[in-house]
């Protein structure tokens, strides 16, 4: 998926159970995906979110500001 910071970064989240760090996704009723744990970029854009029923939900001082690229 890419960042919703807009920094055009691409994530990959690895969903293999027996991998450090490893995310779980689920579906709601109308197929919404739900990742959890929170996801948080490591690179200069430093992004950190939630993603809760298709909803992106930013973490306290997540969200990019702009003086950043992202």
């Amino acid at each position: 998926m890419k960042c919703p910071g807009g920094c055009g970064e691409v994530i990959n989240l690895s969903l293999n159970p027996n991998q450090r760090p490893r995310w779980q996704v689920s579906e709601d009723f109308w197929l919404r995906p739900t990742i959890h744990p929170s996801i948080h970029q490591k690179n200069k854009c430093g992004c950190h979110f939630w993603i809760n029923s298709g909803q992106v939900r930013w973490c306290k001082d997540g969200r990019p500001d702009a003086s950043t690229d992202c």
